[in-house]
Formats: structure tokens, sequence, C-alpha cells
């Protein structure tokens, strides 16, 4: 084949140019074979990683659009009441987001474990730890109450990921459970535990079914609460209180529809 002006030698360089370059975006995700979305974001210092495929878009770019506004309230709570010197278990790790905020904190590392209970999060948790050198642990179930084993609803919307008694319209998985003081025991902490909750909704679980636990081995509770609903952080809070604990802090989240509460023993 000839092209007026052009040697077919021209030709054959210029055509395998052309499909360099149409690889190129294709792997780069310019076209639709490769999902276009980013699959990490710098947050509070932090490499965060996030795989498209089981994660929301909209998450996605919220992340990198505005990275300090996830769990602001939360990470308030954290620089203003955690004990950097006692260890950490933290209940709904997710993407890694305030895991690594909260391990690079510690004065070690290595006295965190975070729980995610999502099989299609763990991947990019793992990843999210390694590459930021963080120490946690991670533990891959659902601290869950009556059962060995719960039916846990998964889908892109993280926050909404929840342990679910309808799977008809929803993806689930079946994952292990586990209980906050079988976390402390398998890590070998005993007292002056700090508890992260980030499981709106089953935070009142564990205060009912473990009180005895955390009165006697946990000093420093920061949760996630439901604002309005049921379970509301009024009630929440006499709950605490009832277990020896005194209410620090409360800040709404009023886009995530929860309240961030932080409780110490005094």
């Amino acid at each position: 084949m000839k092209i007026m002006g052009c040697s077919d030698r021209t030709v054959r360089l210029t055509a395998v140019l052309v499909l360099l370059c149409v690889a190129f975006c294709m792997s780069a995700g310019c076209i639709g074979v490769a999902n276009p979305t980013p699959n990490q974001a710098m947050v509070r210092e932090n490499l965060i990683f996030m795989d498209p495929d089981y994660v929301d878009a909209e998450f996605i770019w919220s992340l990198l659009l505005s990275p300090n506004a996830y769990d602001a309230e939360l990470v308030a709570a954290v620089d203003k009441y955690m004990p950097i010197e006692n260890p950490v278990i933290e209940l709904g790790a997710g993407v890694g987001v305030l895991s690594t905020y909260v391990n690079d904190r510690l004065i070690l590392p290595v006295n965190q474990i975070s729980v995610e209970p999502n099989p299609y999060l763990q991947p990019s948790l793992s990843q999210t730890r390694d590459a930021n050198m963080a120490g946690f642990t991670i533990v891959p179930k659902a601290v869950a109450y009556g059962s060995q084993n719960v039916t846990f609803a998964v889908g892109s919307n993280i926050v909404k990921n929840r342990i679910t008694d309808n799977s008809i319209f929803v993806e689930t998985v079946t994952v292990p459970t586990t209980t906050v003081q079988q976390l402390a025991s398998d890590a070998r902490f005993s007292n002056n535990i700090t508890l992260i909750m980030n499981i709106v909704g089953y935070e009142h679980d564990v205060g009912q079914r473990e009180p005895e636990f955390l009165k006697n081995n946990v000093s420093t509770i920061i949760s996630a609460v439901y604002t309005v609903g049921k379970n509301t952080p009024d009630t929440f809070s006499e709950r605490m209180k009832y277990l020896g604990f005194t209410e620090m802090s409360r800040a709404n989240d009023e886009v995530g529809g929860y309240t961030a509460m932080t409780f110490q023993k005094l």
C-alpha cells in the first residue's frame, strides 16, 4: 500500500505508532476497556488504595477532591482524645483511611488491630497498609454475636456495607465472626484499650453484648453513631455512662448522617 508522498516503510511505522498509542490509552483507562476511575488518593499524608471495581467512583472522587473531609469528625476525636501509648482495636477499617491515620500516631504501631469483613476491600486495605509502612494487623472478620458466621452485604458504596438478614436485593458474602474480647485476647491486649468503632449501628450491640469487657479493659471509645433512628447518640451515651465512661465529645457529620462520639474512663 502506498500513500501519496509516503513510502511503505513510513506507513508501517506510523501504523505501529498508532497501535502503540491505542494500547497505551486502553491500559491507562482512556477508553472503555479499563476502568477510568483512579485507584488511589492521598489522604492526610497517606496513600489510600481503592479498587474501582468494588469501590464507588463517587467515593473515590470525593477523596481526591476533598481528602480531609472524609471522617473529619472521627479524625478530630482521634487527635484530641486517643492516648498514643495505648493499644487500638478498630472495627470497620474499610480501605484504611482512618486506620493509617491512627497508626501514624501510635508509639507502637504494631499495637493496632483493624477489623474489615468485606473480602472485596481487604486487598486494597492490605495494599494501603504496606504502601504506607503501617503496622496494624488486618482481621478479616465481623464483630457479631450468636453465630460463627454472618451474612454481610457488600456493594460499591462501602459506607453501606453491613451485616444483614435480607439478601434478596443485595450481594452478600458469608464471613466468620469474632468479638472485641477475642480480638484483644488474640492480640494480647489486656487493658487500657482504645476501641474505635466505625460500624455505624452495630456499636450498640458491642455495648450490650460485651459490657464487662468494656468496663474492665477499655479506657477510650471513639465511635460513629447514627444521628437519628432507633438507637441514637443519647441512648449510646447512656449505655456508656452505665459502664463507667464519661462522654468527652460529640460532633455531627451532616453528610454522612452520623455523630462522632468519644468516651473515656476518668
